[in-house]
């Protein structure tokens, strides 16, 4: 309308797809890397800063999911040395990382004890599952690999068998799917 002062709004935040730890950062006009990351690494440790073919696009993966979250969540519609932030979850193409498979869990251990037992090794999101096999669903990439050394342990007097979902899927011919998992927060 003419005359009327008009002002920008930033978007709202990106729809709550599917969070993954993978964000795709975009700023328009382009920022200097060394602000973006440093930027990012205010939300947590990145595991990798890719750019993408955009100018001024780039890819961060981070290894705890609520960093992404947090990350995509709050650079989203802001602005990063003067110049607007776009930032998406993008498909994670390795959406088990952060999973475990184990397997040889007793029938009689509730899924409260299984995480009772892995959250020695970090922050448990979720435990599914039920009879002999559950999904362990960690928040960070690095602390399901440190659970993986609980692979022999006992419940209830029997030993456990950790494997990451990746290989647990591959051995099983893909029976893990992303549907069938914990939700991220």
């Amino acid at each position: 309308v003419a005359g009327e002062l008009l002002f920008w709004h930033p978007p709202p935040p990106p729809p709550p797809s599917q969070p993954s730890r993978t964000v795709s950062v975009v700023t328009q006009p382009p920022v200097d890397e060394a602000v973006l990351v440093a930027s990012l690494g205010a939300f947590g440790t990145p595991r990798s800063i890719s750019p993408l073919a955009q100018k001024g696009a780039y890819s961060a993966t981070f290894f705890d999911l609520r960093a992404a979250v947090a990350a995509a969540n709050r650079l989203h519609g802001a602005t990063l040395g003067g110049s607007r932030v776009r930032a998406r979850f993008l498909d994670d193409a390795a959406w088990r990382q952060g999973l475990l498979a184990v397997h040889g869990v007793a029938p009689t251990v509730h899924n409260v004890e299984v995480a009772t037992l892995f959250r020695n090794c970090g922050d448990v999101m979720d435990v599914r599952g039920g009879g002999g096999l559950r999904v362990v669903c960690f928040y960070d990439v690095r602390h399901a690999y440190a659970a993986l050394a609980l692979s022999g342990t006992e419940l209830h007097g029997q030993p456990i068998h950790v494997l990451t979902a990746a290989l647990a899927a591959a051995a099983t011919g893909g029976g893990l799917s992303p549907s069938a998992l914990p939700s991220p927060p």
